[in-house]
This record gives C-alpha cells, sequence and structure tokens, in this order.
C-alpha cells in the first residue's frame, strides 16, 4: 500500500490543480464576471472614465481596419438607439486576438441587426495616429463604394461620410480579453482526466489497462466507421501554392438534406451546418459581401468555356472536387475568408482546426462546374434581402449553388431546380445566378419577392439585369462592357487563354482596402476541367482536372 501511497498524492494533487484551473475558466466565461462594471454610455465620455473598466451594449456597424499588437484595430459606428434618427459617432476598438472572431462575426452576420452589441473594456484616451487611421478607414470605404457602383446616387449616402469624418470620438476602448476561459477549462479537465487515469491505473493495475485499451480501441473502430470519410476528405487537403488549396471530398455532405432543410436566413444555415458537420459545436462563421463577374464562350473547336471573377477582400481560396453517389461529378471554388482561414485571418489554412472547417465546404460554393458540363456562379447585387414567401420550400442560395452542380444536366434542368423553392439570400443583400451549360446557353437567374426572372446573356456582373423593380434602365457596368466587347470583337469565340486574359481585363486592383479579383476561373464544360489564376496573377496558371483530386 505504501508504494500505491505517492502515485495517489500525486493523483489528488493533479486533480485539486485541474478543478481550480477548470473554476478560473468558468469565471473568466462567465457573464457574471462582467457584470459587476458599471455600464458606460459612449456618448458621455469624459477624461474622469480614462483608464477605468466598464462595460456596454451598443448599436453599432463593425469594420475592421488593421492588425495591432493587442490584436486587431476596429472602427465602430455606434448609434445611441435603433431609431434610424438617432445620434450617430465613430469610434476605435483595440481588440485582443482571443475575442476577434466575435467581432469578425458581428462585421458580417445579422446576429446583431437592430440589436445592441455587447463589449467590455478599458477606456483610453485616443490620440492622432489612431484618429488618422479611423478617418482614413472611412474615406477608403467610401472610394470602394464609388469604385463598387459607378452611379453612386441612391447609393451612398455622402451627408452620412461627412457626419462620420466629424463625429470620431477622442476616446477609444481596449476590448477586455474575456474570452480566454475556454483554455483552462480545458487544460483543468485533461488534468483531471490524467490524474483519475493515474488512479484506477495505480489501484486495479494490469487488469484497468486491459479494459482502459480495450475501450478505447473500440472507440477508435467506431470513430472510423462513423467519420472515416471525413478524415480521409481532411487528409486529402494539400497547399497548391500561397493561399490556395484542393480537397477531394470523400464523405457525404448531404445534399439532398441540404435542399431539403428548408434553410431561409443565414442563421438557420450555420445552425444546419454546425449541427450536420461539427456536432452542435460553436462555430463561427464569416459571411461578407462579394462582387463579381462571368461570361461564356465558345471555343475554335466547338467546345464551350464558362469565364468567372471573383472579386473581394483578401483571401485564401480551396477548390474542392466531388463526387457524389446520386449525382454529378464536380469542381467547385470556396472562400476561406468564410471559416476565418487565411492569411489575413485568425486561421492558418495547414493547421487541423483550418482543415476541419474545410469540411463544409461543399455548402458555401462560390463557383463551379460539373461533368455534365453545367457552370454556375454566383454575383451580389446591391438591392435589398431576398426572402421569398410563395408557399414553397425555402432554400438558401447557397444550397441552390450546391444543388445545381450535383444534380443537374442543363441550364432547364438548374431553372426548374430554383423553381421548387422559395430563395433566400443574407447580409442585407440580394444576388443572382449565371448559370450555363455546354450546349451554350447562357442565363441569369433573378428574384423579387414573389417572382423569379431568367435573362439571356453571355455575360453579367453585379448589376440587375431583368426588367423587375429593381431594374434601372440606365445602368452601366465598366465590367460588363469591357467582357461584352471582347466577346464581340471575337464573335464570341476564345480560346482558354483568350478567356483568361478577357477576365483579366475585367479585373479589380486590390488598393489599400477596396475589393480586388481574388481569384479568375475558366472552366472547360466539354471537358470537364479548369484553371485559375490567383489574385490577378495571371502569368501564373494552376490547370485541374479529375486526375487532379484521384
Amino acid at each position: 500500500m505504501k508504494k500505491k501511497l505517492i502515485p495517489i498524492i500525486i493523483a489528488a494533487v493533479i486533480f485539486i490543480a485541474g478543478c481550480i484551473t477548470t473554476i478560473v475558466g468558468a469565471v473568466k466565461n462567465s457573464d457574471a464576471a462582467n457584470s459587476a462594471l458599471p455600464a458606460l454610455d459612449p456618448f458621455n465620455i469624459s477624461d474622469e472614465d480614462v483608464g477605468k473598466a466598464f462595460s456596454g451594449n451598443v448599436y453599432a456597424d463593425i469594420m475592421y481596419v488593421e492588425d495591432t499588437d493587442n490584436g486587431a484595430l476596429y472602427l465602430l459606428w455606434l448609434y445611441s438607439s435603433a431609431e434610424d434618427d438617432c445620434d450617430m459617432m465613430v469610434m476605435g476598438f483595440d481588440v485582443p486576438k482571443s475575442v476577434q472572431y466575435i467581432f469578425e462575426n458581428a462585421q458580417y452576420s445579422d446576429e446583431y441587426s437592430n440589436k445592441p452589441f455587447p463589449f467590455c473594456g478599458t477606456v483610453l484616451k485616443s490620440n492622432d495616429a489612431i484618429t488618422e487611421k479611423l478617418s482614413t478607414a472611412i474615406l477608403d470605404y467610401y472610394d470602394f463604394l464609388k469604385q463598387l457602383y459607378e452611379d453612386t446616387e441612391g447609393i451612398i449616402n455622402e451627408d452620412a461620410f461627412k457626419e462620420s469624418l466629424a463625429n470620431i470620438s477622442t476616446y477609444y476602448i481596449e476590448v477586455a480579453d474575456t474570452a480566454n476561459g475556454g483554455v483552462y477549462i480545458w487544460t483543468g479537465s485533461a488534468a483531471m482526466a490524467v490524474a483519475v487515469f493515474i488512479l484506477l491505473t495505480t489501484l486495479f493495475g494490469k487488469r484497468f489497462l486491459l479494459i482502459f485499451v480495450g475501450i478505447l480501441a473500440v472507440l477508435i473502430i467506431a470513430l472510423l466507421i462513423a467519420f472515416g470519410g471525413k478524415l480521409r476528405t481532411m487528409a486529402t487537403i494539400t497547399k497548391v501554392s500561397d493561399g490556395l488549396y484542393k480537397m477531394t471530398c470523400h464523405y457525404d455532405y448531404k445534399c439532398d438534406e441540404f435542399l431539403n432543410a428548408d434553410i431561409g436566413t443565414i442563421d438557420e444555415f450555420i445552425e444546419w451546418t454546425v449541427s450536420e458537420h461539427f456536432f452542435g459545436l460553436p462555430i463561427e462563421l464569416d459571411t461578407g459581401n462579394f462582387g463579381c463577374c462571368a461570361f461564356t464562350a465558345e471555343t475554335p473547336d466547338g467546345k464551350r468555356l464558362f469565364g468567372r471573377n471573383f472579386d473581394y477582400d483578401e483571401t485564401d481560396t480551396l477548390v474542392i472536387y466531388t463526387e457524389p453517389k446520386d449525382g454529378y461529378a464536380s469542381y467547385g471554388v470556396v472562400d476561406l475568408k468564410f471559416f476565418g482561414i487565411g492569411a489575413e485571418e485568425s486561421l492558418d489554412g495547414d493547421s487541423l482546426p483550418a482543415k476541419a472547417l474545410m469540411l463544409a465546404a461543399p455548402s458555401v460554393t462560390m463557383d463551379g462546374a460539373n461533368e455534365a458540363g453545367v457552370g454556375v456562379g454566383i454575383l451580389e447585387l446591391d438591392i435589398p434581402e431576398l426572402h421569398q414567401d410563395n408557399g414553397k420550400a425555402d432554400l438558401l442560395i447557397f444550397a441552390a449553388i450546391r444543388g445545381i452542380l450535383d444534380k443537374c444536366a442543363s441550364v432547364d434542368e438548374a431553372i426548374a431546380l430554383l423553381d421548387d423553392y422559395d430563395i433566400h439570400s443574407f447580409l442585407s443583400r440580394s444576388y443572382h445566378l449565371f448559370i450555363t451549360d455546354k450546349t451554350g446557353r447562357s442565363v441569369i437567374v433573378e428574384w423579387t419577392d414573389s417572382e423569379t426572372y431568367i435573362v439571356e446573356d453571355t455575360a453579367c456582373t453585379n448589376d440587375v439585369m431583368s426588367n423587375n423593380e429593381f431594374f434601372d434602365p440606365d445602368w452601366h457596368c465598366d465590367r460588363y462592357a469591357i467582357i461584352k466587347q471582347r466577346l464581340s470583337e471575337n464573335n464570341g469565340i476564345l480560346t482558354a487563354d483568350e478567356a483568361m486574359t478577357v477576365a483579366a481585363d475585367a479585373s479589380w486592383e486590390n488598393k489599400d482596402m477596396t475589393r480586388g479579383t481574388e481569384w479568375s476561373c475558366v472552366y472547360d464544360l466539354e471537358a470537364f476541367s479548369f484553371d485559375i489564376c490567383m489574385d490577378r496573377g495571371y502569368d501564373t496558371k494552376h490547370t485541374f482536372t479529375q486526375a487532379d483530386f484521384k
């Protein structure tokens, strides 16, 4: 018994340390830990508040500015209430890395739309450097909108921008590091588990070890049976070049369930995704707005090409290959910023958590083509968020893209699939789809709350093209004009290299904080292959065929 006493004491010490660590983590994560702090009204800060910690709830629009030594600087447009005629001011928030995901999520999701945004932090006196960064961010955002929308009348509120510049606060908030309790909880729980293992091994010896090894073996076999496809999929994720990854999907991503899940909002989409792919764990997804262009052309030997630019903030990119049992094989291209993955994001693409998140990539494909010769891409519109209510099943537009790639062999089949659903968009924007097939037919599909509109055209960008209530008969887009001119000059006939040149001519350069072309794709709908160039690097072209994913 004396020989067992020492390991029992060690186990007890480890267990107690684990309990203390877990309690510390729980306290750090507890809302009660912050409730004792006095409430802050940002519109009534004085020098007496400098250096003091406060909690608060504010109505705000949030925009990332730049990385800092602490984490990241965010610009918040603060409003005194949810009313349209409320007071407004601009304030900087210096956010530590441990809670940065909360601000990133709030920046793009609808979670805090017309709801107060909670924070906890210390009031500090601002300086000229911070004020200049905030004012520069406002001006860059203004220039970005002018570049995005050639005709800014009715789109850009000039007075609001002037008010923003005039109302930059002389204070800023250093946000408290309140969300790192999870590290303590996991560490403490692991320590307690180790202590229990030591204790049981000491008391029961080899018999316990045999039972433990047997249970562990059964669990491993069960996990391989249940998750073998996902593990095999994660093993295929490889880095093609800086910022570009590829993945072969070997598991059932449940396209049919996805189409029939009656998903009508981005929150429902995230809830379904984390439930089906991440076992209900609190995964944060980052959804943003994007601009793009798309076109189709014939090759000199009669094949069909589908060209596409994806214009967005700096992002890493994933090329996926899927081969469902009851559907068509397809390629898809996914923006990894959606998962917070990339050089500018919190997760490195080579990390295990990033690869686990990529399992949800089939559900958020931005453009792609299938083996039946159908290509599809999503493009943003500057019109209100779409939520149809015609008595049909709900379908988020992301799900529509996956459904088309998996199940449709022609443009007509894609239109028929879409007609079975009430279509929904997100992020206070609507979107249209560009769909083409190897016969040469290409359409733009648009929606209002009650109607579906089909426009026959060989190109589109980010303007409404159908004759609906949002159509502007005087619309003009330089990128659309460039594409149509190049197609006209060549009688609609281009080689794959020439099509990529057209994409380059219609691309955007990413200057400062403005949006740039993150990828350009040219899909060969007959040969079922495609080329992709990253970040306007048109001298470096990556070509993918089925053999690259086997």
